[in-house]
């Protein structure tokens, strides 16, 4: 399972493997770096991968999870792939942007323009937690065929508001592609910018399966979103 896109330099990415961000229960959580080869790095975005469920061990080392870091270094942004376990421990995404924010100097990372790209369960999960602890740190939230968990528009602050793009797929059967409507009427109303893609073939995991044009214009969107 790999990510159905390229890009050019994806080569030359540099990473930084295996950073330890939390001892629990006997088993340590890590994350990559995937850096950009711009020399002003602690200017550029960091762009934060949040998957989803799974019974794999290290989904960051997943191949498509690999490839999406080096996708986005390839186009400008330090991205970040961790390890976490959503149902079991949903205070571990805290801890890892805690951590990242402590010791961002050593990381080479920028903390004032954090962004976050979603990925199925993890969006529920993930996305209301990093809202929960946002004090102005995160610029963008990207939601690939998730569902958002309606209680965030409770807690989400009009004068620091992530701006959303969401992707959902039409032949999704694992969450309706119209689960987010509520979400974005409401964000709307608040104020936020927010964008919103249908993939027209899109199946559950998209930009793993359903290779073509749309899918590809679809992460060539996702870049420019996260690039404005």
């Amino acid at each position: 399972m790999d990510l159905l896109y390229t890009r050019p330099g994806m080569d030359e990415v540099k990473t930084r493997k295996d950073i330890v961000y939390k001892g629990s229960d006997g088993a340590f959580l890590k994350f990559d770096i995937y850096y950009s080869n711009n020399s002003k790095i602690f200017d550029i975005p960091t762009v934060a991968l949040i998957h989803g469920s799974s019974s794999i061990k290290s989904i960051k080392d997943v191949q498509l999870f690999q490839s999406w870091g080096k996708v986005l270094a390839a186009s400008g942004f330090n991205a970040v792939v961790f390890n976490w376990r959503p149902e079991d421990n949903p205070q571990d995404i805290k801890d890892f942007v805690n951590f990242i924010i402590n010791n961002h100097n050593d990381l080479m990372l920028n903390i004032n323009n954090i962004n976050f790209l979603a990925f199925s369960s993890g969006v529920e999960i993930g996305v209301k937690n990093i809202i929960e602890i946002n004090t102005g740190f995160i610029n963008k939230i990207v939601v690939y065929y998730g569902k958002i968990d309606e209680n965030i528009i409770k807690i989400i602050d009009n004068e620091r508001l992530p701006k959303f793009l969401i992707v959902m797929g039409y032949l999704d059967d694992v969450y309706s592609h119209d689960c987010n409507d509520y979400f974005i009427e409401e964000a709307r109303n608040l104020g936020c910018e927010l964008e919103f893609i249908m993939h027209s073939e899109g199946e559950h995991g998209f930009d793993a399966f359903n290779e073509g044009e749309v899918t590809r214009k679809i992460i060539e969107n996702t870049i420019k979103f996260l690039s404005k």
